[in-house]
């Protein structure tokens, strides 16, 4: 481990110096692994070796570089020493513990490797986005960082491949639960669980081409309303109704037939807004249609929480203020 003020550096690195193999005085002969060139120089390294600035740790000697050299409000390099921050069988250990079972995720990160990457961030509301989530880590990691330290800090995962819902999204929540009912607890842990849909091309949409289905449609407008997931299980395409939240139900008028939706068929009409208003006075009402057969102005003056917004320019802009 280092003495205390001080971390260690590789010393090598992409530099302008030629490659060379050197003796030290141990008896070690070293060359910087294939596609690095050193940072030292020969004459550099000799001078530091007989400063005893030279620990043989790992794999490669490493530079010792002190706190009072490092420039003023930058912190010294930091190790990522195993000691630290883990190993890959340490990663597997903690998914053995969570599923009950090895195996289920090839060469996992560890916890602690994140963990510390958050500590150097010191940044306990921080929205971590990992791109290529992977096992799950990275949210296993803030989970446990927030638990310890308190911190408010979110995540953002991002999984592509097939195991993105029995391996990524399962580690999260049994993490969650695990952490839950150790002492202390995560605050009111929540976490969301999405899928791509298909894609929505706006242009196609204007010709009439590729029309989105349903519920491929109002879940996307759904969630740009609302900032929530609709729930494929409440969507009730007959009667045009998408979901609620608490303080609005949203609905949808619309079939993926380019005719119809010129129809009137396809329009919002002062007896559906009523219909609306009598299903629920309490909610508001938010209504996606093509066309509007009722002015607002009438809507408001019958007290109908009703509120319009029309198809498909709703699909680039809505105004919610």
């Amino acid at each position: 481990m280092a003495e205390a003020g001080t971390s260690w550096t590789p010393i090598h690195a992409r530099n302008y110096y030629h490659p060379y193999t050197h003796a030290f005085a141990n008896g070690t002969r070293w060359s910087p692994p294939p596609g690095r060139y050193p940072v030292y120089s020969r004459e550099t390294l000799k001078e530091m070796e007989e400063e005893d600035r030279i620990v043989f740790r790992g794999k490669e000697p490493r530079a010792k570089r002190y706190l009072n050299e490092v420039q003023e409000g930058q912190p010294p390099d930091a190790v990522l020493s195993p000691e630290l921050v883990g190993f890959n069988k340490d990663g597997t250990s903690e998914l053995r513990d969570l599923f009950g079972r090895g195996g289920v995720f090839p060469q996992p990160k560890p916890t602690r490797l994140i963990r510390f990457l958050l500590e150097i961030l010191r940044n306990r509301n921080a929205l971590v986005l990992d791109s290529f989530a992977g096992s799950g880590t990275t949210a296993h990691a803030v989970l446990a960082q927030n638990q310890e330290d308190g911190g408010n800090r979110r995540f953002i995962l991002v999984e592509c491949e097939n195991y993105a819902e029995s391996v990524t999204a399962n580690r999260v929540r049994l993490a969650i639960e695990s952490a839950s009912e150790g002492q202390g607890g995560i605050k009111a842990p929540r976490f969301t669980f999405c899928t791509l849909g298909e894609p929505l091309e706006i242009e196609r949409l204007f010709k009439g081409r590729a029309m989105p289905t349903y519920e491929t449609l109002g879940s996307a407008l759904f969630h740009m309303a609302t900032n929530q997931v609709c729930d494929p299980g409440a969507i009730q395409e007959k009667e045009y109704y998408l979901g609620r939240t608490e303080e609005r139900h949203v609905w949808m008028i619309y079939k993926p037939d380019l005719d119809w939706l010129k129809s009137p068929q396809a329009a919002l009409t002062l007896s559906f807004a009523r219909n609306l208003s009598e299903f629920d006075r309490d909610r508001k009402h938010l209504v996606f249609a093509p066309a509007l057969y009722a002015g607002r102005d009438l809507i408001r003056n019958e007290g109908l929480k009703v509120e319009f917004v029309t198809l498909p320019y709703a699909l680039y802009r809505i105004d919610m203020s």
